[in-house]
C-alpha cells in the first residue's frame, strides 16, 4: 500500500473529463490509498510523473466554483501533509485579442508578474463606477521553485518548441476509446463571435454561425509556423460564475491583460495548497 507522506504534487481537476486527461499522462499508476481519513470525502488516483510522486482528485459531480476547489483543496493537504506543490489544470474560457492569438485547443499557464501572482479573483456581484465586476485579490505568489521551472520551460520552448501534440497523439492511440471525446477538433469549428452577438442557446451553431458578419475573421495557423497548440503565459481570471458575457470578457481582458477565464483557482489561495 502506498505511504500518503510519499506523495508531494497535488492535481486537481474541476471536471471528470479532466480527470480523465489527467490520469492518462501519468507514467506509472499507484494503488488507491486505503487508509484516507473518514472525514475526507475526496476520491484520489496516485501515480508518478518522472521521479514526482502525484496525488490526483477531482470536484464532486455538479459541484463548482471557488468554495467547492478552496474544501477539495484542504482535505487533499490534511490527508496527503507533504504535498508542496498544488496545481490546477483543466479547461478555461480563451480570451483572444489583437495581441494574444488564443484558438480553440491552446494552452494557458499562469504566469506571476511583479509582485502580484498569476490569478486574480474579480466579482460580478460588486459594481464599482458602472461596472459590473471588481478585481478582489490577487492568488498568492506561486513558489519559486514553480516559477522558476515555468521560466525554464518557456525558454526551452521558445529555442526549441514543445512535445505536447506528439504526446497527446500518443496517449490517444495507446487508448483509442479517448479519441473522439479527446481528439482535438477541427480548425474550422473554432469560431470566434464579435463580442456584440446575442447567442441563442442550443441553436448557436445553426443560426449565428451562418450570418458571416457575426464572425471575426482569423488568418489559419500554418503548421511549420508555430507550435500547435501554442502555449500562452500570463494572467487567468478567476470568479465563482461562468464567464457568458464577451463584452465583459473583452473588458476585462483589455484592462487586466486577462488570457483565460475560470471557476476554481481562487479556491486555492491563501492555506489552500500553497505552502
Amino acid at each position: 500500500m502506498p505511504n500518503r507522506n510519499d506523495y508531494t504534487i497535488g492535481w486537481i481537476c474541476a471536471l471528470s473529463t479532466e480527470q480523465i486527461a489527467a490520469e492518462e499522462f501519468l507514467d506509472e499508476e499507484h494503488q488507491a490509498p486505503e487508509d484516507v481519513p473518514p472525514t475526507d470525502s475526496n476520491h484520489y488516483t496516485l501515480g508518478s510523473i518522472g521521479k514526482h510522486n502525484v496525488v490526483i482528485t477531482v470536484l464532486p459531480c455538479d459541484e463548482y466554483g471557488i468554495a467547492s476547489a478552496a474544501n477539495v483543496a484542504t482535505n487533499l493537504l490534511r490527508s496527503f501533509p507533504n504535498v508542496r506543490i498544488g496545481l490546477l489544470v483543466g479547461i478555461g474560457g480563451g480570451a483572444p485579442s489583437e495581441k494574444h492569438d488564443i484558438r480553440l485547443g491552446d494552452v494557458v499557464v499562469s504566469a506571476a508578474s511583479a509582485n502580484a501572482g498569476g490569478v486574480f479573483q474579480y466579482d460580478f456581484g460588486k459594481t464599482i463606477q458602472g461596472e459590473t465586476f471588481q478585481n478582489t485579490g490577487f492568488l498568492n505568489m506561486p513558489p519559486t521553485v514553480l516559477r522558476t521551472a515555468v521560466s525554464s520551460l518557456r525558454t526551452q520552448h521558445k529555442r526549441k518548441g514543445h512535445r505536447l501534440k506528439e504526446e497527446i497523439d500518443n496517449v490517444l492511440k495507446k487508448n483509442k476509446r479517448l479519441q473522439r471525446e479527446f481528439g482535438r477538433p477541427p480548425a474550422e469549428s473554432d469560431r470566434l463571435f464579435r463580442p456584440s452577438v446575442i447567442h441563442n442557446p442550443g441553436k448557436c451553431a445553426s443560426e449565428c454561425a451562418q450570418d458571416k458578419s457575426n464572425l471575426i475573421m482569423r488568418c489559419e495557423r500554418i503548421e511549420d509556423e508555430e507550435d500547435d497548440p501554442a502555449i500562452h503565459y500570463g494572467l487567468i481570471a478567476s470568479a465563482n460564475q461562468l464567464m457568458k458575457d464577451a463584452s465583459i470578457r473583452d473588458t476585462l481582458s483589455a484592462e487586466k491583460d486577462v488570457l483565460c477565464f475560470e471557476m476554481e483557482a481562487a479556491g486555492l489561495s491563501g492555506k489552500a495548497m500553497q505552502r
